[in-house]
């Protein structure tokens, strides 16, 4: 951020501004995200040809794609229509991704390639509007006056006018330390390629929040508390000024630590130290958030509403994958009954 922010003075003296909003643009959130994606991407190859030569090794079950599972047909129905509804299931299935088949216990969550692949993808393009915008806020910029805070309601007036540098850069290291954190806690706990397996559900949470907080910021067009003083220098003419509401700091960190105690809880359901996660991730999102509005770059209801936002995206993303062990009812010859696990491989 720092080296950002030199590209951007030096753009500012030169009166180069385009080369300075592209690099305000480039968010911490987004070189996180994008990195534990695009690591998982390159990744799927090396998994794959580690499958293949895998295959040998003796399962506790078979394949589910070998034998999709179909409702039970009538006592009227032909072996061909049966043949054809196995076809249909088996086309329909989605594509599992198994990071290590000699150890399918530790992965939290189970990604599919017809699944995560897509939601990556549109998470990156709809960060990506915020650098094509190029609209100044309404108000604040040189030359215009300086934003109304008659129009604030009571609690954000109280921020009005804040801006400070060193906070600013204070919630750009702890987003970075919020990422690296959780992606280090998954490795060390799952070893690398399960790690990185829920590594990529929590960068989609991320992702996914930013993309809800890039829509509602480029809607709203709110403009920065720091529009409402006199400070801000350049930054005031960029059209990243006119972009408070909501706080994508805040919605990527609290997405982050809520997706990452998820998959702590699926890991170790019984474990205290869960508690840990929550206090240490709860904690460090709430700094990002409250460095960001002691920053000058959000109101108070910016970074709440970054925070509820993740927090919900960091449950709902994780929800969306299910573990890949399933617990099943089985039944034998002689009334047997009993339980059986169901594992991909």
């Amino acid at each position: 951020m720092r080296n950002a922010a030199k590209v951007c003075a030096q753009a500012a003296r030169n009166g180069d501004a385009r080369a300075c909003r592209w690099h305000r643009g480039v968010t911490p959130g987004l070189v996180v995200c994008s990195v534990l994606g695009l690591a998982w991407l390159g990744s799927v190859g090396v998994v794959r040809a580690q499958t293949a030569l895998d295959k040998d090794v003796p399962t506790a079950a078979p394949a589910p794609a070998d034998n999709p599972p179909i409702a039970p047909p009538s006592a009227g129905a032909t072996p061909e229509k049966i043949e054809d509804a196995k076809k249909t299931a088996k086309a329909a299935a989605l594509t599992p991704i198994v990071p290590s088949p000699q150890n399918p216990l530790r992965p939290a969550f189970q990604l599919y390639a017809e699944i995560d692949v897509p939601i990556l993808a549109i998470g990156l393009v709809f960060e990506g509007g915020r650098l094509v915008r190029t609209q100044p806020a309404f108000c604040g910029a040189t030359g215009a006056p300086v934003c109304n805070r008659a129009d604030l309601n009571a609690l954000d007036r109280t921020t009005a006018g804040y801006w400070s540098p060193g906070w600013q850069t204070a919630s750009d290291y702890g987003l970075y330390a919020i990422g690296v954190g959780a992606a280090t806690l998954l490795f060390v706990d799952e070893g690398f390629w399960p790690g990185l397996n829920d590594a990529v559900v929590v960068a989609e949470s991320g992702l996914a929040a930013t993309a809800v907080a890039s829509v509602l910021t480029l809607a709203a067009g709110r403009p920065r508390p720091f529009l409402y003083g006199d400070k801000g220098g350049s930054a005031r003419n960029g059209a990243d000024a006119g972009l408070s509401f909501l706080s994508s700091h805040a919605a990527i960190s609290f997405a982050i630590a809520t997706s990452t105690l998820v998959a702590m809880r699926r890991l170790h359901p019984h474990s205290r130290a869960n508690w840990i996660v929550l206090g240490v991730g709860g904690a460090i999102a709430s700094f990002v958030a409250t460095a960001r509005v002691l920053g000058g770059m959000h109101f108070i209801t910016d970074a709440v509403g970054g925070a509820v936002v993740g927090s919900s995206v960091g449950v709902l993303i994780p929800s969306l994958h299910g573990s890949p062990v399933s617990i099943v009812p089985v039944a034998g010859d002689g009334g047997q009954r009993g339980m059986a696990v169901n594992v991909r491989f």
